[in-house]
């Protein structure tokens, strides 16, 4: 933590942007193993736009479920005074 505290700048209103991404690449490993079901992994990431750091990150099993990640990523960083953006959370 005290590495991100080096490099962060002191923002008056930091805009903290909600996004969730399906990570290339992560489905192909279980395809070639037989009788699995390749599932790739997805992540929902709180990111800090003007720090360009990504503050944490939770996965889950479905795209569904994003909404259901927002709740538990805003309790792991403090959030006062930040300006909080989610994209459109299928």
């Amino acid at each position: 933590m005290n590495r991100v505290r080096d490099i962060r700048q002191n923002i008056r209103r930091e805009v903290i942007a909600i996004d969730g991404k399906t990570v290339r690449g992560t489905a192909t490993s279980s395809r070639f193993k037989a009788g699995t079901e390749a599932k790739a992994v997805r992540l929902v990431s709180a990111r800090a736009t003007e720090n360009r750091l990504v503050f944490a990150q939770v996965q889950t099993e479905e795209k569904s479920n994003e909404i259901t990640a927002i709740p538990i990523l805003l309790e792991q960083i403090a959030i006062a005074g930040c300006i909080i953006t989610v994209d459109a959370a299928d």
